[in-house]
Formats: structure tokens, sequence, C-alpha cells
């Protein structure tokens, strides 16, 4: 009885150790809403310490020792975290997880800033619209402009070419490429923004408010497009998308296409990512089926797109990267402009013969070149980043007949005017990381820019309207960050060294009246500054993070526009010009309410001694830029939230307002001070959005802005309106996205913009009041796209 009695007992012991050692597994993959595998991804969950990352392929195995029910948390930086309830049992769990990026990360890593900061890290306002976002938001755009325009501080752009009065806070930003500067601040094209194609972006950041990070021109902030980067989980990769466009008012004429091609992959320690995209538009309409005016339009363009990225490892801390872009939009059209009447009927395009001295308007071309490498612990603690860069950069405007020389004995009855410029450069960025205890920790930043800047205007027959300008520009800076508990303290400085050389030049005869032939004895110029920032941030409580920071930026005030029509030839001899520099003063707070809710607000005051509005010349009918002190103060706030796993709704809203002193006192709150402009200070806006999940293969978001009105300026005793003071009516108009997986290799996306086919006029339209153009907004259209994967 006693050996049955040993057997039982080993046999059950044996039983329960068998039970209570089995392994139970769960496994799977992640991926985003694009079909990207995503490797890194951190996966835990609620009931214990077991958790695990997925590989470069996506994918992860998890095994449990017994059953159990279980939220699996998935988390990845720039996404929304997602969690999945599984009941862990005797079968294998296999799960197909999506994680779609999200609208805030405090965790997302901000490039731009230069020291790679965290949001979390930094006392300013900062959005960063990833790939997903930008796919959504560019479905329903005509250029990256519309694209933009959806971030709170950004004016609302005018769906052209021209991206004239769009701005940031009231002021000038900054427009980069990979940290290669787009923008032109010796003479502003207007056309900096539309400068590479989506289809080589894999997100655009903006930093709000005065920097002086990146340097001449970031008045109002910086927008940095990042470029894609190549797939590292794959030796090969082929992604093709084919699309089409056309009016629902009226489809005649509209059809146009797209085509654009990639490929990626590494292989050992070589990657690489190749993209090649081309578009056709047709003609535009109005919501009542009009032909639009063509000046600056999108419509009839071809625009050409071919991007590179190469990188090597040599190991784990040293590569070397090439990128490369080349863009080009060009607009053939056979329609000339009708002339609208301001504030009763729009300008509008008609159908004519070519007009034999009118060649195509639009960026000839944008090229940027960018050679990398990078060191990481280069030496204690430090890494280094060192960087050569060229821009090369045409654009050609319309046909005007004031361009012409005829009137003053010349031989042409008009012309179109070009801004050509050149930009090489070098970057040396060093960041130290240092940590004296598991409380105080931080990096030193240090470094130096130089770049020249070549640029000129001419006109299409030869003639100089805007004589070469070259500026050489050096820049050391420094910038630290202190991290105190839940403190995070960051102040920097950047000394700005400027050189512009201008040789003797003669003005040019144009029909409406310039000294021209006027010899003006040419000079050096030069600029020096030092731009300082600082700032304070609180990370104690999620629920509400503050604050508080000051920053300055340095520009020079578009001195194209001053010195290329005057009466005096000793003007450069004359000429001591003042750099713009900029104090922005900024407090705010970000609150992470629930895990899937945030809030952030901030208000700003903008101040300068010498501001850069633009007024007309009344003998020349000329932009002129004029000089006064400014102050620019505003509000924007923006909330976005997940009302459940498949519904997220989002709205931001910002009102600013402006006043330049206009008694010459230094001040800018006297009753004889006046409002700047509405081509600088636009009405409110308010933003909404709804995303939806219909289904795991079904997504749908409908998005829309709402505008408020300006009316600060009075017409002259004509009853007419000066440039930029005409009044602004609000409107409002909504576009819908929808996009469908098919499977994995195969997805398909319609965007119709202006899907409600309103009839406005966009505030550009209203604020010039002038007939030529006081244009209508597009009427409804839509993007049609298919994307394939091999």
């Amino acid at each position: 009885m006693n050996k049955q009695y040993i057997f039982i007992a080993i046999l059950i012991f044996f039983t329960t150790f068998t039970m209570y050692s089995q392994e139970y597994i769960v496994k799977g993959n992640v991926k985003n809403k694009q079909n990207e595998v995503l490797a890194g991804v951190n996966i835990t969950n609620n009931k214990n310490s077991v958790g695990t990352q997925t590989d470069l392929n996506g994918e992860f195995t998890i095994t449990f020792n017994q059953v159990d029910a279980y939220e699996f948390i998935f988390s990845y930086l720039g996404y929304k975290t997602n969690i999945i309830s599984v009941n862990v049992s005797d079968t294998t769990e296999t799960l197909s997880i999506i994680l779609e990026a999200s609208n805030l990360s405090l965790d997302e890593i901000v490039i731009t800033s230069r020291s790679n900061d965290k949001i979390s890290e930094m006392p300013s306002s900062v959005t960063i619209l990833q790939k997903e976002a930008v796919t959504k938001l560019t479905q329903n755009a005509y250029t990256l402009a519309d694209v933009i325009d959806k971030i709170p501080g950004i004016t609302l752009s005018t769906q052209g070419n021209r991206t004239r009065g769009m701005n940031m806070r009231g002021r000038n930003m900054l427009i980069l490429i990979d940290g290669i500067p787009q923008s032109t601040p010796l003479f502003k094209t207007n056309r900096e923004i539309n400068t590479i194609d989506a289809s080589a972006i894999e997100k655009i950041e903006v930093v709000r408010g005065a920097t002086a990070i990146y340097g001449n021109g970031a008045e109002g902030g910086v927008v940095n497009f990042i470029t894609k980067k190549p797939n590292t989980t794959k030796s090969f990769e082929s992604i093709t998308t084919l699309g089409s466009t056309g009016s629902l008012v009226n489809t005649e004429h509209t059809i146009g296409s797209s085509i654009s091609q990639e490929f990626n992959g590494s292989k050992n320690k070589f990657s690489y990512l190749v993209n090649g995209s081309y578009e056709s538009t047709g003609i535009l309409r109005g919501p009542k089926s009009e032909i639009q005016s063509p000046d600056n339009g999108v419509g009839e363009t071809q625009r050409y797109n071919v991007f590179t990225k190469l990188k090597y490892d040599f190991n784990k801390n040293n590569s070397i990267g090439f990128f490369y872009n080349y863009f080009s939009s060009n607009q053939s059209t056979n329609l000339s402009r009708v002339n609208g009447v301001y504030g009763e009927s729009p300008a509008t395009g008609i159908f004519t013969e070519p007009n034999s001295l009118q060649a195509d308007q639009g960026t000839r071309f944008n090229h940027n070149a960018q050679l990398t490498f990078n060191s990481k612990n280069i030496f204690k603690n430090t890494d280094l980043s060192f960087n050569l860069y060229s821009n090369n950069f045409e654009t050609v405007y319309a046909y005007y007949p004031w361009w012409g020389d005829d009137a003053v004995g010349g031989t042409n009855p008009g012309g179109q005017s070009r801004i050509q410029s050149s930009k090489k450069g070098a970057r040396l960025n060093l960041i130290t990381s240092f940590n004296f205890s598991d409380v105080i920790s931080g990096n030193l930043v240090y470094g130096a820019d130089l770049m020249q800047d070549k640029t000129k205007q001419t006109l299409l027959d030869g003639r100089t309207y805007l004589t070469p300008m070259n500026m050489v520009n050096f820049a050391p800076f420094m910038q630290g960050k202190l991290a105190f508990n839940d403190f995070i303290f960051k102040i920097g400085a950047r000394i700005e060294k400027i050189n512009i050389g201008i040789d003797n030049y003669t003005i040019l005869d144009f029909n409406n009246g310039s000294n021209g032939g006027l010899q003006v004895t040419g000079k050096d110029l030069d600029y020096s500054a030092l731009t300082f920032n600082t700032g304070l941030r609180y990370n104690k409580i999620k629920t509400f993070s503050p604050f508080v920071s000051f920053s300055q930026s340095f520009s020079v005030a578009e001195l194209g526009r001053q010195i290329r029509v005057t009466d005096d030839p000793n003007l450069l001899l004359k000429f001591a010009p003042e750099a713009i520099i900029v104090n922005n003063y900024e407090i705010g707070a970000h609150s992470q309410i629930f895990a899937n809710t945030s809030l952030q607000a901030v208000y700003f005051i903008s101040t300068s001694k010498l501001g850069s509005t633009w007024s007309i010349n009344p003998n020349t009918q000329f932009l002129e830029v004029t000089r006064a002190a400014e102050r620019v103060n505003g509000f924007e706030v923006q909330f976005d939230t997940r009302l459940s796993d498949s519904f997220d709704f989002g709205i931001s809203y910002q009102i600013f307002e402006g006043k330049a002193d206009g008694n010459d006192d230094g001040d800018t709150s006297d009753d004889e001070d006046v409002y700047i402009n509405t081509r600088r200070i636009n009405p409110s806006v308010l933003r909404t959005y709804l995303d939806y999940d219909l289904s795991k293969k079904l997504n749908i978001r409908l998005s829309t802005v709402f505008t408020g009105s300006r009316d600060r300026f009075e017409p002259n005793d004509t009853g007419a309106y000066a440039y930029g003071e005409g009044p602004v009516n609000s409107f409002n108009y909504s576009n819908l996205f929808a996009s469908y997986t098919y499977n994995e290799n195969i997805k398909f996306q319609l965007g119709i913009t202006n899907v409600f086919n309103q009839d406005f006029y966009f505030t550009r339209s209203q604020w010039a009041s002038r007939g030529n153009t006081y244009e209508k907004a597009n009427g409804a259209r839509f993007n049609l796209s298919a994307q394939i994967k091999l």
C-alpha cells in the first residue's frame, strides 16, 4: 500500500509540474497603416515583466507559463500606443498589429533642434507630421503649401504655385530640406515651399517662434522637410504609385495623371533609396465650372522629381551618406487671364492662341545635394555630424506688360521675371552629453555654419532687373540643455557675420516708370549680430507640463527690393541697413489629459525694432520694403483625442494681431500706430478633423477649415484699398480623404478637395485688392491613387 501511495504522489507531482512548466506562445507582427513593418516596437503586458521588441521583420514571439487574460501594450516612437486584450491558452496566439502615427507625441525626436531632443524636452511650440499624416494631407493638396497650412501658426495657402502672404505667426519662415536652406532671404521668391515632391518626404518638422538655430530668415519659425530613409529590413523593395486628378464640377480639360516609382533596401553595410515621380495636371475650375486664371497657378503643369539617398555604415559608430533631389514644376498653358473686378467678379482664364512672347512659368529647377559624415563617440561622450551641401534654384514668373521697355525707347512690349539663387554651405555640429548624477544630466551642442548665397533677378530676354548679390554668412553657435529632476533648462547663442557684395549696377528701364539707365555705385555691406535664446520646461505632471521661453532671430530685410529701384546713384554709399532682430516671448503648456488625449496651448509676443512690411511706391507702383518697429502677438491651441479604438478627433485654433510704429517713436501702443497689413496678419483660423476606421481595411478622414474676418483699413478717396489692406470676409471649406487596403501589397487612396464645392475667395484674393488676383478657390476636385508594393 505504501508503494502505491508513493507512486500516486509522484504521478501527481510530475503532472502538476508538467502543467505549470507548459509554455504558451503569443507571436505576430507589427506594421503601420502603410503596411510597412516596424522594427523595435516595445511590447509589454499588464500582468508581469515579460516583454520583447519586434525584430527587423517586425515580428515578435513571447512565451508564458500559465493560462491567463492579458493586455498587451504596443508602443513605438511617433506612433499611438495600441493595447490588445488576449486570452492566452493552449493554442498559439498569432496577432497582426497595426500602429497609427500619432498626431502629437512628446517622445518624438526633433531633428531640427540640432541636438535631437524629444518634444518633451523643448521649451517651445513644435509640430511633427509623420509620413502617414503627410500622405493623407497630400491627397487633398495641390502643393506642399497646402500640406503645411494645416499646422497651427501657419497661415492658409492659396492652392497656387506662389505663396505670397503665407507665413508663420505673421513673419517669414525659413524653409529647409534636410537642413538645407530653400529660402532666399536677399529676395523672397514666394515659391520656396513648393520645391520638392511629397513622394520624397518622410516627415515634416515645424518649430514655431523666432529661432537662430539655422540662421538668416527664421523670424517666425522653421519648416524642415525630412526626406525618406531606406528600408533597412529588406534587401529590395519596390513601391509604385499611380494617380489621376480632375474636377468634379466639370471634367472637361481637367483630367491629370501621376506616377511615382521607388526602389529601396539594404545589403550588409550599404542602404539605398531611389525615387522618381511625374505629375501632369489639367486646367482648374471654380465652384461654378469657371476656368481659373492661369497666373501663378498649378493647372496645366508638369512636375518632375528625382530623389536618391545612399548610406554606408563603416561600423556601428561611423557612417557616410549622400542625398540628392531634383524638382521641376512648369506651367505650359494656352489660357490667358481675364482680369476680375475687385469685390465684384473673379479673374478667370480663357483659351487663346499661344503667346509667342510668353515662356512657361514655374520653377525651372531646384537641385539639392548633401554629403554627410556622422560619427558617434568621436571623443568622450561626443557625437559629430559634418555636412557639405549645395542648392541651385531658378523660378520664372508670369508675363506682364509692365516689364516692357518700349515706352522708353526699347523693343520689348512686356517680359517675364526670374529669380536665380545658388547656395553652397558647410555645417559642423557636435553634441557632448554629460550625466552628473541620477537627477542631473544634459548636453552641449556647438559648431558653426558657413554659407555662400548668390541671388539675382533677370528678365528672360536678358535684361538685369536686380544686380547679382553675393552673400557670405559665417555663424558659430552653442546650445546647452540641463535636466534637473523634472525641470529642463536650455540656453544658447549664435553669432552672425554676414558680408554682401554688390558691384556697380544700372537701374532697369520699364514701362510704368523708373529711373532707367541710372548708374548706382556698388558697395560691400556688413552685418553682424549676437542672438540669444533661453527656455524652461517642467515635466513633473503629465496633465500640465508648462514652458516659457525667450528666443531671437536674425534676418536681412529683403535687400533686393530696397536696391533694385532708386533715383539715387549713391544709394549704397549712404546705405547702412540694419538687420531685423526679432524677440519672441512664449508661454505655453502641454497636457496629456488621458492616455490618448492631448492639449497644447501657447501665447506669444513677437517684437522687432525694425520690421519689413511691403508698401506700394506711388511713382512706380511696385512693392518696396518699409521699416518700422513692430509687435505681433497671438494665441494657438491644439487638441487631439482618440475617442475609441477607431475614431480620432482634433481641433486647433489660432488668432494673431500686429501693429507697426506709426509715429517713429519706437513704441507700438500709441493711438498713432498702425495695424500691420493683412498680407502678413491673416484672420483667425479654426481647423478640425474626424478620422474614422470603418474597418481594418477602410479609413476615412473629414477635415474642415473655418476662417474669421479682418477689416482694419479704410479705402482711399477713390474707394480703392492699398495693396494688402483689403477687407477679408470669413469662409469655410472641407476636404475628404479615404483609403482602402486591399491586401499587404495593394492600397487605394481617394482625396476630394472642397468636397462640398464651397464658393469663396481665398484670403490673398481679398486682401490684395486687385482685379488681376481676385481669384476664387477651386471647386470640388478628386485625387485618386493606387499603390503597389513588391
